[in-house]
């Protein structure tokens, strides 16, 4: 085991994988900083985050602190001696007078290859985009955005048909395996950190309701890749007779069609050069169903609109 001692920052599902290797591979974590448990789902219970649980079974002390630019919060962490921060998913901005404190700098795990798709959702920006490639860069943090020199990646190649929720999968193995692999020849001061160039730098904006609001008046390329994007969850969607549904899963056919137009008795919805072909879809507040099962509740006309 290694003695360096580590504090982890992240918040949701993803970055508990990466502590989870860390534990693993039997790295020092004497803390880790989440965000403050919070009310979720149907019920508002209020729940704490996958980070802050894992925490909890290995007996490792949690810290979520509403401001961290705080003179308490600060001194909260100079306390603690870290010699090494790893940041991943963590959702606060970590303020220049934290970025001194440890010895080997805080070290930021962003899945994409950077400069492209910094912020807050470079997976599904990279679906949207219909990139061929994306990866996982791990960077040291400056004050500006995901700008910080690179100290490693490693690239992958994206599956045409790939949904939001396979390709996490994917980096994440990718990015665990970096992230050993990485941290020991920076610890023994072996890595050179290399400098981010700005003018291929593009912005992954915040995920919003609206962004996931389909158009099947667009092209269906871009249809395709908006569904596949913020599938499973949190889904795209449309709305029909002012009812809203999500597709979670779909095929799609090049061909002449109606835009924005139900197409026939199996529910395909004509876009710009082509159709697509609801696999799974869910009624709003519904479970999500097949189809077939689909079909057999809902109402629908041949040649009705989609209002979405």
């Amino acid at each position: 085991m290694r003695q360096e001692r580590i504090v982890f920052m992240g918040t949701p599902e993803i970055s508990k994988v990466y502590l989870q290797s860390l534990i693993d591979h039997q790295y020092n974590i004497i803390a880790t900083y989440t965000q403050p448990p919070r009310k979720q789902g149907r019920g508002m219970l209020i729940k704490k985050s996958p980070v802050h649980t894992l925490s909890l079974e290995y007996n490792i002390p949690v810290y979520h602190p509403k401001n961290l630019a705080s003179f308490e919060s600060t001194n909260e962490i100079k306390k603690l001696k870290p010699d090494l921060v790893v940041i991943m998913g963590y959702g606060l901005l970590l303020p220049k007078s934290i970025l001194q404190i440890p010895h080997y700098g805080c070290i930021n795990i962003h899945a994409s290859l950077l400069p492209k798709w910094r912020g807050a959702a470079p997976i599904e920006h990279a679906i949207l985009n219909g990139d061929e490639i994306t990866g996982v860069s791990i960077f040291l943090l400056e004050e500006k955005l995901d700008a910080g020199p690179i100290i490693a990646t490693q690239q992958i190649k994206i599956d045409k048909d790939i949904n939001k929720g396979n390709l996490t999968s994917e980096l994440n193995i990718l990015g665990t395996a970096l992230l050993i692999n990485t941290l020991p020849d920076l610890l023994d001061n072996k890595i050179s950190a290399q400098k981010q160039e700005e003018t291929y730098a593009t912005y992954a904006k915040k995920i919003t309701p609206e962004l996931r609001r389909i158009n099947f008046n667009n092209e269906i390329n871009t249809v395709y890749n908006q569904i596949k994007a913020f599938a499973p969850k949190p889904s795209a969607w449309f709305t029909v007779n002012n009812e809203r549904f999500n597709i979670i899963k779909c095929l799609m056919k090049t061909c002449e069609a109606e835009t924005s137009t139900i197409i026939n008795r199996q529910f395909h919805i004509g876009c710009k050069n082509g159709i697509i072909i609801p696999e799974i879809i869910q009624r709003e507040g519904k479970k999500s169903m097949k189809i077939g099962e689909f079909l057999k509740g809902f109402a629908f006309e041949v040649g009705q609109k989609i209002n979405g």
